[in-house]
């Protein structure tokens, strides 16, 4: 107990300086967490260069039916093995205050670290105060945070993927020709993520003379809520060219809807993230362009910043994961690269 004490005396002199430090980058994708020596703590203490032996990791997912953070827990658990280490999953349910009672439920079974991939950028400060409180180290993996103190942020580029599909999109109208409007189905826009991935694809647009003119936005990343979604942007837009799909569902429901309507050839989409069904419609040129997340290789940088710090190593307060450009043209190309870091393609 007194052990205890004393660790909770030296947590509140070393981070007086640091408890207003912010995170999220001018991008926003990027953090600004503390660098690699969190407080000390319950499961907080950099270990010895052996690691300090098996080590428990939370992962707080936002959701496990969403195939993309199935694909990051994925690579944890890769990492995770090879380690030793074990991997508790815990399920937020694209609820903010779930993600919290999970938080708090790992911190009570003593875990030595957390990985979380935040439900919204704001909701995410809460998990970061009260891991501080009890010394546990945190590697905030995708979404974004819009505060608050962490070990290291491993984040998609994301400004700068939907960039370059917007960009894709925009030489590929104007060298066929085309005109008409684009609309988008984006993830949410509470999320940092979700506005650099916007604002991105909106800028690269501008560049070549079009213009999102229909955003709606997801609430529950189904491919039936994606159809109609793209239903409803092809009766708001009867000039519509393209569709901007910002995740794999609303990718699959806007290709759906597209066919069904008669205007496969005639609406073109633009995706992002990647899964097995993607690559496919890549090949057989229903879908034009995809910006690939590589979420397994997300999951693989966390748990190895983990393995590093508890064996006493440096870990960068951020660790980007670039973005898999994917066409029609080169996606055989990319085909192991897609199974080891994308999503498998088993």
């Amino acid at each position: 107990m007194m052990k205890k004490k004393l660790l909770c005396l030296l947590l509140c002199t070393v981070m007086v300086g640091t408890m207003l430090a912010g995170c999220g980058g001018q991008s926003g994708d990027s953090g600004a967490g503390t660098g690699s020596t969190p407080p000390a703590g319950t499961g907080g203490e950099p270990a010895d260069s052996d690691g300090g032996g098996a080590k428990t990791v939370a992962y707080i997912t936002p959701s496990t039916t969403t195939p993309f953070w199935n694909w990051v827990e994925a690579g944890i658990r890769d990492v995770a093995d090879d380690a030793g280490y074990k991997v508790e999953v815990y399920d937020s349910a694209n609820d903010s205050a779930t993600q919290l009672k999970n938080a708090q439920n790992a911190i009570t079974a003593q875990v030595d670290a957390i990985i979380i991939s935040p439900t919204d950028s704001a909701s995410c400060p809460a998990v970061l105060e009260e891991a501080e409180t009890a010394g546990i180290p945190v590697i905030i993996c995708d979404i974004g945070t819009d505060e608050g103190t962490y070990l290291s942020m491993v984040s998609t580029p994301n400004y700068d993927g939907a960039y370059e599909v917007g960009k894709y999109l925009g030489q590929y109208m104007k060298d066929n020709n085309m005109s008409g409007s684009v609309g988008e189905i984006t993830i949410p826009l509470s999320r940092i993520n979700g506005q650099n991935r916007t604002n991105g694809f909106a800028d690269a647009l501008k560049d070549f003379g079009f213009e999102v003119t229909t955003v709606l936005e997801t609430s529950d990343f189904t491919v039936d809520e994606a159809d109609t979604q793209t239903r409803n942007i092809v009766t708001a837009n009867d000039d519509l060219a393209a569709v901007f799909a910002n995740h794999d569902q609303a990718t699959l429901g806007a290709v759906s809807a597209i066919a069904d309507l008669g205007l496969k050839g005639t609406v073109l989409v633009a995706s992002f993230d990647g899964n097995p069904d993607i690559v496919e419609y890549l090949k057989s040129g229903e879908i034009l362009v995809c910006g690939a997340q590589q979420a397994k290789k997300m999951g693989k940088e966390a748990l190895n910043a983990l393995v590093s710090y508890f064996a006493g190593g440096e870990v960068p307060e951020e660790i980007q994961v670039p973005v898999l450009l994917l066409t029609a043209d080169n996606v055989e190309d990319y085909i192991t690269e897609i199974d080891e870091n994308v999503c498998g393609l088993e």
